[in-house]
């Protein structure tokens, strides 16, 4: 009995020695590791890896008391614990980033993230294998900010067989919803004085997202509406001088129909603003055409298919003093990098823009460019920027729009690559006034 009685005694003195030792077990110092920078790899945009530096232990200062001391390095260890969480999670935002921009260098960004998620191990086990040592418990799981970087963004994503850097974006942004709370142009319209009616003014909008016998125009539905929006509110444009078709309703011959009932209308001295989102293409002759809903790229349904110089006549037998053709559609027959006809970067020589008196077009781009979506404000590029310059407080004309919209346009389209430069072109009288 005696003996059972020490050998309780034995090992109760040594659970509270462990317990003792644990309690005034201080977690490894990592206050002196910091984030530097290794050599980018070749992308789209840079994104600098980052990769942690050795270990630099505090040192207790003199006449600092143990104590002190301890309660020393327990702050500057949890104070770089918490410095390094938003350094990873900006590094993880710019990762997401750079994969929506990207995947030409996919292999080696893959390459450099695993070698970041190493060092990440090996800190890890130093930091568990410290506490082991003084008796302590593994911490490293405590801490989410040592977690490693995920690469699961990438697998849905990319691609790894692709080689072209621009499908990500159209494949990280075809479904995605767009927050009325985030979005400027929405804005913009809301803030925007509502001018008196004008019953001078007309306004024909045609959209077309999702076509029967074509891919599909990224946010055609979307701009088309705030295109709406912008220009009745700015404009005057009352509902009544309105026409909107969209999708399965701006077939060939609906739109044409559509069109012509509008011009009998037009009386002397309106305004006319024309808008079209969609594709367009070039015929075998070079013409320039409109694909319509109902429209076939091989050309064997000419219903679907409206010649521009149709359009652009039928414009000047009508009574308007001025008109205003907005066309955002690519006549090179390619839109967001995809061409109509598989295979073929061009559909044929696409002829020059002719334009008539009282009559002022601007294409979205150069007849041998095609036409870019403005990926992260979830409209078409060339529209995004012709709403923002309709909706401009200063006075300005024509010209002056333009010249506006046709700097931010290029701007942002090299940022997508050289192959995707988007110029738009004028054509008509620039010293017109955009609204009376």
């Amino acid at each position: 009995m005696k003996k059972i009685l020490l050998l309780l005694a034995g090992l109760s003195l040594l659970i509270l020695n462990a317990q003792d030792k644990q309690e005034n077990y201080v977690p490894l110092d990592i206050s002196g590791v910091t984030f530097e920078t290794m050599s980018s790899f070749p992308s789209t945009e840079k994104i600098p890896v980052p990769e942690l530096t050795p270990l630099t232990p505090l040192k207790q200062k003199r006449k600092e008391s143990g104590t002190a001391f301890l309660k020393r390095v327990k702050v500057a260890t949890q104070t770089r614990m918490e410095e390094t969480y938003p350094l990873q999670s900006n590094y993880r935002a710019k990762v997401l980033r750079r994969n929506n921009v990207a995947s030409s260098s996919k292999k080696e960004f893959d390459v450099l993230v695993r070698k970041y998620n190493d060092k990440l191990h090996k800190f890890r086990d130093f930091i568990d294998y410290d506490a082991k040592v003084h008796g302590g418990q593994p911490i490293s799981q405590n801490y989410a900010n040592l977690q490693d970087v995920s690469l699961e963004f990438d697998d849905s994503l990319q691609d790894p067989n692709l080689d072209d850097p621009y499908l990500p974006l159209i494949t990280a942004y075809s479904s995605k919803k767009f927050s009325a709370k985030n979005d400027d142009i929405r804005a913009l319209i809301k803030k925007t004085k509502k001018a008196y009616s004008d019953y001078k003014s007309w306004l024909f909008v045609v959209s077309i997202e999702d076509y029967d016998h074509a891919d599909k125009v990224l946010f055609a539905d979307r701009t088309a509406t705030a295109v709406l929006d912008a220009f009745q509110k700015k404009m005057g444009i009352p509902e009544r001088h309105t026409i909107v078709l969209r999708n399965q309703e701006a077939t060939g011959t609906n739109i044409l129909l559509a069109l012509e009932a509008m011009v009998k209308r037009i009386q002397p001295k309106d305004t006319v603003y024309f808008y079209f989102v969609g594709h367009a293409m070039a015929g075998p002759s070079g013409k320039n055409f409109l694909l319509a809903y109902d429209g076939s790229v091989d050309m064997m349904s000419r219903e679907g298919l409206i010649g521009m110089n149709r359009i652009y006549n039928t414009f000047q037998r009508s009574k308007a003093s001025r008109t205003f053709a907005f066309i955002d559609a690519s006549f090179n027959g390619i839109t967001d990098g995809i061409p109509l006809k598989k295979g073929e970067r061009f559909t044929a020589p696409v002829k020059k823009t002719k334009y008539h008196k009282r009559l002022n077009i601007i294409n979205a781009s150069h007849r041998d460019q095609m036409t870019n979506a403005y990926f992260s404000k979830g409209y078409r590029l060339f529209s995004y920027f012709l709403i923002k310059g309709s909706l401009s407080e200063k006075k300005q004309d024509a010209g002056d729009m333009f010249d506006t919209l046709q700097k931010e346009i290029i701007k942002i389209s090299q940022s997508y690559g050289p192959d995707f430069v988007q110029e738009p072109e004028f054509y008509g009288y620039r010293n017109l006034a955009m609204q009376k």
